[in-house]
């Protein structure tokens, strides 16, 4: 079991104007892990500008997925948003895959799933808008 509450923190770990790496942790009370992907500024911003209609009230799932699923040493994300209509939590399911360094050695993975308030995923939301080129940034949603 993991000691601390359940979280997804997307942390810039080095940007430019067009390619940052990202750095994505997540725990669940049972399970963590770690990821480190590229991706564009713009992928963040997309998915800020995605969950706000998601986060004004309307029920439904947002998917997001970023990174390279063939880059060496790198991996993806894949990150799932459900919430009940106009309700006041959000099942976040996190899908980590990290491929591997070394050639013919196996990708590993997890996926994790926890809920979070409304309240958290505006602020993370809104700390996407903000991490984008920014080294040492980060967009949290929990602790």
């Amino acid at each position: 079991m993991t000691s601390s509450a359940p979280y997804l923190d997307f942390a810039v770990v080095q940007a430019d104007d067009d390619l940052q790496e990202l750095t994505v942790s997540a725990a669940s009370d049972r399970f963590a892990g770690q990821v480190g992907l590229y991706a564009s500024p713009d992928e963040l911003r997309d998915i800020a500008d995605r969950l706000r209609p998601f986060l004004s009230g309307r029920g439904g799932r947002r998917e997001f997925l970023l990174g390279q699923e063939d880059f060496v040493g790198y991996g993806t994300v894949r990150l799932s948003l459900n919430r009940k209509e106009f309700a006041d939590s959000v099942l976040v399911e996190v899908a980590l895959r990290a491929n591997p360094s070394e050639p013919h050695a196996p990708a590993e993975s997890c996926v994790l799933r926890f809920p979070a308030s409304v309240a958290e995923l505006e602020r993370f939301e809104a700390d996407l808008r903000r991490v984008a080129q920014r080294l040492g940034s980060r967009a949290v949603i929990g602790s």
